[in-house]
């Protein structure tokens, strides 16, 4: 149980610190970085709560149409992120972007 707590606590905290990272190095606000990084959280949320159950009705109950889905989802996810996300300078050292806790 504790291994578990710990991989939900790091895929709820790693992304939001990443987005508040990357976004005060490139100079744009943190607040419509972690804006956007939230609403790509709950819409898809709020859609699955809407077209759950009917997609349910439609194939007859099952998980498999929803792991069909998630899968086909989490593919076109990874490409998009690999293509469009921007690419970081090249005389960019790493590490030179983190900050520090004050």
């Amino acid at each position: 149980m504790a291994i578990f707590c710990f991989l939900l606590q790091v895929t709820y905290s790693i992304p939001f610190a990443l987005a508040s990272i990357f976004s005060s190095s490139s100079g744009s606000g943190q607040g419509l970085s972690l804006g956007v990084l939230n609403l790509a959280i709950v819409v898809p949320q709020m859609l699955v709560s809407v077209v759950g159950g009917p997609w349910d009705s439609l194939f007859g109950g099952g998980n498999l149409p929803g792991f069909i889905v998630g899968a086909i989802a989490a593919a076109a996810s990874g490409v998009l992120a690999l293509t469009m996300l921007p690419t970081p300078p090249p005389d960019a050292k790493p590490g030179a972007t983190m900050g520090g806790f004050h």
